[in-house]
């Protein structure tokens, strides 16, 4: 007996977290030195965080969406002042739901210091259910506590948290604003200095131009108010955070950055929405000739897509037709409109044709076995799709 083995070959399954709060308390609190009080107080309402845990799978095998419910492992630090503490059950400062659609929710039951940040670190493993893989989960969370006397500036940038970026049909680059703010007035630029900073493999975040091989897709402007984030170049996704020094009296190069220095973290997303296609250009009947040329026609919701070819893959096969049992297809070309041959028809059952497209991914820069990145005879970085 002969044996033929086939393997499945999922993509990587794309694991996407992000917080939300439930009800009307803000991660912002202010204290009054005056009374002593804080606004909001947490002891009176918690705040509640909610993790949001959803997957994407590229092969349409799971259901987009959601997956709190399958979540294991869930456990909570408490970052403060440098010390990190795992959260036990036992901590009445804490209240904690670890199963069911709402697994990893947090009620926080206490307060934090005073122009300093109380960062929640969520961690929590997700198993791919097509490979048993294991995703680790790991995202922080701030809680900030304002001197309602004195004042503290916040930032702002004016792009969203979450950026979905298809490049079928976006711009390519998008520029991003930094903007500091007290009590509503934007903060003399003699005070304030932006500082850009990436997120890294390592799980760090380093200031962009730290590392110029790799920073190739984000460029700080000159004054340092904006950077440029080239997506078509990032890869499947970006993190990036802007962190400011303040100082009120004028020099805020002295300032060093910690984690109570107002910030601001935003993403970029590589997504492609799902399109549909189908063979177009064709006769019904073909007589004595050696080649077709069929297109291949491709849409999303809006309609056509305008150069597909740009990031999908048009793949062309063909199968000798039969009475019966199943086809042993070859590929023989891609692209939108190929010249096809048609030596593969039989005289009696004739033959068929197939269309398949795929998502070139994206483009960005490869590693070797020893992390090494793969540049040209000049050091100049290769790209590749």
């Amino acid at each position: 007996m002969k044996i033929k083995r086939f393997d499945f070959n999922f993509r990587p399954l794309q694991v996407d977290i992000s917080f939300t709060t439930s009800g009307s308390i803000p991660n912002r609190q202010n204290y009054d030195a005056a009374t002593g009080e804080y606004t909001p107080d947490f002891t009176l309402t918690p705040l509640i965080i909610q993790p949001e845990v959803s997957v994407i799978d590229k092969d349409e095998v799971l259901q987009a969406g959601r997956v709190n419910q399958s979540l294991t492992n869930i456990a909570w630090y408490e970052i403060d002042n440098g010390t990190r503490t795992l959260i036990a059950a036992a901590n009445e400062n804490y209240e904690m739901t670890t199963s069911g659609s709402n697994a990893g929710r947090i009620k926080v039951k206490r307060n934090a210091t005073v122009n300093t940040v109380l960062t929640l670190e969520f961690n929590a493993q997700y198993v791919d259910p097509r490979t048993n893989q294991i995703h680790t989960i790991q995202k922080t969370y701030p809680v900030y506590c304002d001197n309602a006397t004195v004042g503290f500036p916040e930032l702002f940038l004016d792009a969203a948290d979450q950026t979905l970026y298809n490049p079928l049909v976006h711009e390519d680059t998008q520029i991003v604003k930094a903007s500091l703010k007290l009590g509503g007035n934007e903060v003399l630029a003699a005070r304030r200095i932006f500082v850009w900073e990436k997120y890294r493999s390592d799980g760090s975040w380093t200031q962009v131009g730290t590392d110029e091989t790799l920073d190739y897709d984000v460029t700080v402007a000159n004054d340092g108010l904006s950077v440029t984030v080239d997506r078509s170049k990032m890869g499947s996704e970006l993190y990036l955070r802007c962190r400011a020094k303040y100082d009120v009296y004028g020099n805020p190069a002295s300032v060093t950055l910690t984690d109570g220095s107002p910030s601001k973290v935003i993403s970029f997303i590589r997504r492609i929405p799902k399109f549909e296609f189908d063979i177009a250009g064709v006769p019904t009947n073909i007589p004595e000739i050696v080649s077709i040329a069929p297109n291949a026609s491709i849409w999303d919701v809006n309609g056509p897509i305008d150069n597909p070819e740009r990031e999908l893959l048009p793949l062309w096969y063909v199968a000798t037709n039969k009475a019966s049992g199943s086809l042993s297809y070859t590929q023989v070309g891609h692209g939108v409109s190929p010249v096809l041959p048609t030596k593969a028809m039989s005289q009696q059952y004739g033959a068929v044709f197939g269309l398949d497209v795929k998502d070139c991914g994206p483009t960005c820069a490869m590693e070797d076995s020893d992390g090494k990145v793969f540049t040209d005879s000049d050091g100049k970085i290769l790209l590749f799709k």
